[in-house]
């Protein structure tokens, strides 16, 4: 079995100390046992479901995160390659339907500042898109928030790229293509309202952008690994651009 090693048990038992709490207070505020406390906090936590966690963690207004580590930065350097072959099948589906595309834009505007995956321009509509491609989800919230900040900035990077000034910023959010991305958006559809252009009719805005679009979302299947080809063509490579 695998080694768990984690700073759960030691901060959850600060946390509750410093609210004086005892562990059956934990437990009645998480809907748990006190037994369930004790062990979570003796580091039994193989002993405990993961909602069982999350509940607890949350009574102490924390927030539970899980990681899986792999031979030690090469977890993250798979991941990265998955995020930018993503990218990568983005930007070839916004090149075909005939938008001009910049990878990697970062901006910074009285304090405002970050990157676009992807920013894109449609010159017969003057449409501007702000995409953010995510191939994992981390901090819906925070996510959300960050490409809000994108969006309110859009011009500044508009001019930025030398572009004309947009007649709309439209944000787009894609997916990566699998049964947990779906369910975690049907599990927190309150916080993707504002993407009211979904699927096929977001891919069919990309073709023939008409109307005033709040956000576009879809999900986009994930690249093949082997060779770097990317599921029904050939990868196309873009240069970072400084923005």
């Amino acid at each position: 079995m695998a080694r768990m090693r984690t700073n759960v048990p030691i901060a959850m038992r600060a946390l509750r100390t410093q609210r004086r709490w005892r562990q059956q207070d934990l437990g009645r505020r998480a809907g748990l046992s006190r037994d369930a406390v004790c062990r979570a906090e003796r580091g039994r936590l193989d002993s405990l479901t993961v909602r069982s966690l999350t509940r607890l963690v949350a009574a102490l207004d924390a927030t539970l995160v899980l990681e899986i580590r792999w031979q030690g930065a090469d977890l993250d350097r798979l991941l990265d390659r998955v995020h930018a072959q993503l990218q990568d099948a983005v930007a070839r589906r916004l090149l075909s339907a005939a938008w001009t595309v910049r990878p990697e834009v970062s901006f910074n505007h009285y304090g405002d500042r970050g990157r676009c995956d992807l920013v894109a321009w449609h010159p017969e509509t003057r449409t501007m898109l702000i995409v953010e491609v995510k191939s994992r989800f981390g901090d819906l919230q925070e996510t959300l928030g960050r490409l809000d900040v994108k969006i309110r900035t859009g011009g500044v990077i508009a001019r930025q790229l030398q572009w004309p000034r947009p007649e709309q910023v439209v944000a787009a959010l894609v997916l990566a293509e699998d049964r947990t991305t779906r369910r975690v958006v049907s599990r927190h559809e309150a916080l993707f309202r504002g993407f009211d252009v979904r699927g096929r009719t977001a891919l069919r805005y990309l073709r023939a952008p008409e109307g005033r679009p709040d956000g576009l979302l879809w999900f986009e299947p994930l690249p093949d690994s082997d060779h770097g080809r990317m599921r029904g063509g050939h990868r196309v490579q873009l240069g970072r651009d400084a923005g």
